[in-house]
């Protein structure tokens, strides 16, 4: 009776073990056809650049819609352009930064451009906030340049104009 136990659990423990021995069918992945008529290869495009933007330009008067001219205070506000899509500059009370893109097109009044959005200090100037103010407005709205000898205006969708010298 013991062997018959002995048998027993020997046939057990052999039938364990010649289960683990035995190897599960893996799937294989069915292979994708790869053709290269089918891969498209997009350019990155180049970032347009225009030397005469690049520089630094002083504001000297401002149109807003109707023709009206704002005066600009002797604030010295500028715009200087790095050529590496960044500007910064001066609004009469606050420092600002940003960015800005050009982008190669010409348009009805001059090429391509957007600028902003732009980080401005925040100090508290009464007399010439207004005067900053609509001199950010207008150039983080602006969608085109013109340069002219020393000269740069700066023209949103409402043909609102900042004009600047060197």
């Amino acid at each position: 009776m013991e062997r018959l136990a002995v048998f027993c659990i020997a046939a057990v423990c052999l039938s364990i073990f010649l289960a683990g021995c035995t190897s599960i069918p893996v799937a294989q992945p069915t292979p994708v056809p790869t053709s290269s008529a089918n891969i498209v290869t997009v350019a990155t495009p180049a970032t347009v650049q225009d030397p005469l933007l690049v520089g630094t330009w002083t504001l000297k008067s401002m149109v807003i819609q109707g023709g009206q001219s704002i005066v600009v205070p002797n604030a010295d506000i500028t715009a200087t352009f790095d050529g590496q899509g960044n500007i910064y500059g001066y609004g009469g009370c606050n420092s600002y930064q940003g960015t800005y893109t050009l982008s190669g097109k010409q348009l009805y009044s001059g090429m391509g451009i957007t600028i902003g959005p732009l980080a401005v200090t925040k100090k508290a100037c009464p007399g010439t906030s207004d005067t900053e103010t609509t001199y950010l407005q207008i150039l983080q709205s602006a969608t085109s340049y013109t340069v002219n000898n020393n000269g740069l205006t700066i023209t949103n969708n409402l043909n609102n104009m900042i004009v600047f010298s060197r």
